[in-house]
């Protein structure tokens, strides 16, 4: 088998690559393979964060079909992942599983459990950051998934810490531009999913922000078809 003699951060891209292109199957497929190199390598945060990426492709999936099954399968595979990172004795290992593990609740509307979940994302990254991921700007992602958590959890002042850290995502020195679009954006549409109840205006305004950012990216396939969705639901 080709892949064997793949290092596992090579078939880690790849499946992240085969997910932002909608090509899911590769994307488990790649996953799967990057797994048993990690292993191979005795690379545990590599192993750990994986399966978070794994996470994501069923996610999509699960939002895609509306099909429970995938979403079940998600939680559950992120739930591995921060077991296995916690059981490595690598610090450094947990931040991205626990943080995976956060948007597994979240999705589900488990609101108390993803805002724990997430603080302790935070905590982890600000204390053990992983070397690829240690950036503000990640920080500042973490911040707006649980800013939303808290709202939606019914803490209204939770909106305006989730507006402050899109801007200061906005002004960060973030080198990769695809997924400052990325998390730019999906904060946007949160921020307008939460609101179409409260403020129809701000909902609007917010999904208009999101709207540019993804038109102004080709790449942002997944994004546009998830704006799609929200604008259907305002």
């Amino acid at each position: 088998m080709e892949f064997m003699n793949q290092d596992g951060k090579l078939l880690h891209k790849k499946a992240e690559d085969a997910r932002e292109k909608e090509k899911f199957l590769d994307a488990l497929q790649f996953s799967d393979q990057a797994t048993i190199a990690y292993q191979k390598e005795g690379n545990v945060l590599g192993f750990a964060e994986v399966l978070s990426s794994r996470f994501l492709t069923l996610r999509h999936l699960f939002e895609q079909t509306q099909d429970k099954n995938f979403m079940i399968l998600a939680k559950h595979t992120v739930m591995a992942a921060v077991e296995i990172a916690k059981n490595s004795n690598d610090p450094k290992a947990l931040a991205i599983p626990l943080f995976n593990l956060g948007k597994a609740h979240q999705t589900l509307s488990e609101y108390d459990l993803a805002i724990s979940t997430f603080k302790e994302a935070i905590a982890n990254m600000i204390e053990n950051p992983p070397k690829e991921h240690n950036r503000s700007s990640v920080i500042t992602e973490m911040i707006i998934h649980l800013s939303v958590c808290e709202y939606k959890n019914g803490d209204k002042s939770a909106l305006e810490r989730a507006e402050k850290a899109l801007i200061d995502l906005a002004t960060s020195n973030e080198p990769d531009k695809y997924s400052k679009d990325v998390w730019m954006s999906g904060g946007y549409m949160d921020i307008a999913e939460m609101l179409k109840q409260d403020d129809q205006d701000k909902a609007k305004h917010a999904l208009n922000r999101a709207k540019e950012i993804i038109d102004s990216n080709p790449k942002l396939t997944l994004r546009k078809k998830q704006l799609e969705k929200v604008s259907k639901e305002l």
